[in-house]
């Protein structure tokens, strides 16, 4: 009897296993699926405009195809459609790698009226969650929708702004020296890839108000931080194709590198967090103000520390947690803006280039006579720097697609003219066709048009024309700080070398909707003799 089981055991096991693989690969495959069905099928998208014009299943799963194979020449096919229509009508675009995949794109008019809409209705955190998959690229929800972030960021990174400056300033000139100064030989010249170069003068400047001595100087830590933000959205991204039911099983062993970093950044991080726990409590039961550090760090263990779910909040490893997305955050966008800058900069025609960099010197000298080279107030006056980096930040948005909110609202969201959105729908703006829009821009890439334009326009302004921080209540409280390190980085670059001019701009590596600066290639600094 026994032996009879045992063998309808043995012939019953393939079957199950293959039944399983079979299962497992039809849900997988229905998962994929499952958003060209919803567009071409569910009334609640029949009044949307498609960009491949025609409706259906076919349709919806070639443009994907085109998305993620052909993105150059499809976004530049739905920037065309959708400036060449005068009406205020909604686009559905279909991106394969969000959670929903497709995104309804929002004419420029109403704009303001979907982000100023309350966060149950049109929602910032949902989108977010939808996003980032943060139950397996950090240690959970909480860590990436907690409101710490925009509190401590704008106290500590806009009204603390300028209590600051002097630190960045000293970490980023011992940064460039180690970058930059110690790579130049016997003919004067250096020969630098920018988008490493970047990436380690901004981390290590950028950490020393983010995480502070003696962590800024910390190697393993830095390197642990810098990779965890070099791999923590594509992460995000692949893992959204994975049907949710599979995971729990395949997501850990994905993510496993996001958690070593995690766990490596810890180990470091952990005795400084318990270090300023310790003089917290102390200063508690004394019943005075502790005496910190002036850094971010401080400011999240304070915050976690005051929070009223402390129990769970004041933990080394969730603050360690926490650092790992601030770094993501800023690092990211800040290496993005700063090597797109360096490329605009060095492949402007001849002539205008040796004009803008001899304004740009000049502009600086003149502010620096004034006695307070490198501070806040410097940086905010150098007026014609601010107008290049806008221009290239708005010519060079890091995505197609911005202000992404998904719709949370019950029975879905209706704008002022009438027009109907779902709920669960993702709205979302195509940032790069505004902001490349000749009816707004007219000209192309212009470094002074801030400086022409009557308004004075600064990067830090925020307007449905200028969408690269964001729009309305979720508009980046760190704005001020990039601004400032941008500036600091280019000032000490124009004042200590000579850049040498390119015929032809490096072009942008793009990665379905971003669009990246190449990160390979190499530009020539020559040192300067400065009198």
């Amino acid at each position: 009897m026994a032996v009879g089981l045992s063998d309808g055991l043995q012939a019953l096991l393939p079957r199950l296993i293959l039944y399983t693989i079979v299962g497992t690969c039809i849900a997988w495959f229905y998962h994929l699926m499952q958003p060209a069905l919803e567009a071409a099928l569910s009334n609640d998208y029949r009044s949307f405009t498609w960009v491949s014009e025609k409706r259906g299943v076919g349709s919806f799963l070639k443009s994907t195809w085109d998305v993620a194979f052909k993105s150059r020449e499809l976004f530049a096919e739905i920037h065309r459609k959708i400036l060449g229509t005068n009406d205020e009508n909604i686009h559905l675009v279909p991106i394969p790698h969000c959670s929903t995949g497709f995104m309804l794109m929002v004419p420029k008019q109403l704009l303001n009226e979907y982000v100023r809409q309350p966060e149950n209705d049109i929602s910032l955190k949902r989108y977010t969650l939808q996003a980032l998959v943060p139950d397996y690229t950090t240690l959970g929800a909480h860590i990436v929708i907690h409101p710490v972030y925009r509190s401590v960021v704008h106290k500590e990174l806009y009204q603390k702004l300028a209590d600051k400056m002097d630190m960045v300033n000293e970490e980023m000139t011992a940064a460039l020296d180690e970058a930059v100064a110690s790579k130049v030989g016997e003919n004067g010249e250096a020969k630098i890839n920018m988008w490493d170069t970047a990436n380690r003068i901004l981390s290590r400047s950028a950490n020393r108000i983010i995480s502070g001595y003696p962590l800024c100087h910390n190697q393993e830590y830095q390197d642990a931080t810098a990779q965890y933000a070099a791999t923590f959205f594509a992460s995000a991204l692949y893992a959204r194709f994975i049907p949710p039911f599979l995971r729990p099983f395949l997501l850990p062993l994905m993510c496993r590198p996001l958690m070593r970093c995690i766990k490596t950044a810890a180990k470091h991080a952990t005795p400084v967090i318990m270090e300023r726990m310790a003089i917290i409590d102390t200063a508690q039961e004394k019943g005075i103000e502790a005496e910190l550090p002036n850094d971010m760090l401080s400011a999240i263990i304070m915050a976690a520390k005051k929070d009223s779910n402390s129990a769970a909040e004041y933990d080394p490893m969730v603050i360690v947690a926490r650092m790992m997305v601030l770094n993501f955050v800023q690092s990211y966008t800040n290496l993005v803006t700063m090597t797109n800058l360096v490329y605009d900069l060095i492949s402007l025609p001849e002539g205008d280039f040796e004009d803008m960099v001899s304004d740009l010197r000049a502009e600086i000298k003149r502010e620096m006579a004034k006695g307070d080279g490198f501070s806040h107030n410097f940086f905010q006056r150098l007026d014609l720097m601010d107008s290049l980096i806008r221009e290239s930040m708005r010519y060079n948005p890091i995505g197609e697609t911005g202000i992404e909110r998904a719709v949370g609202k019950r029975g879905g969201f209706t704008f002022s003219n009438g027009i109907h959105v779902p709920q669960g729908a993702l709205l979302a703006a195509p940032i790069k066709a505004y902001q490349r829009d000749e009816m707004t821009y007219p000209g192309g890439f212009n470094p002074r048009r801030s400086t022409q334009d009557p308004e004075h326009p600064k990067m830090t302004d925020i307007s449905p024309n200028f969408l690269n921080f964001g729009l309305g209540r979720g508009a980046c409280p760190g704005r001020f700080f990039t601004s400032n390190l941008l500036k600091l980085t280019l000032t000490h670059l124009l004042l200590d070398y000579d850049f040498e001019r390119l015929e032809t701009r490096p072009e942008n590596v793009r990665k379905v909707t971003l669009d990246e600066p190449c990160g390979r290639f190499l530009i020539t600094l020559k040192k300067r003799e400065v009198q």
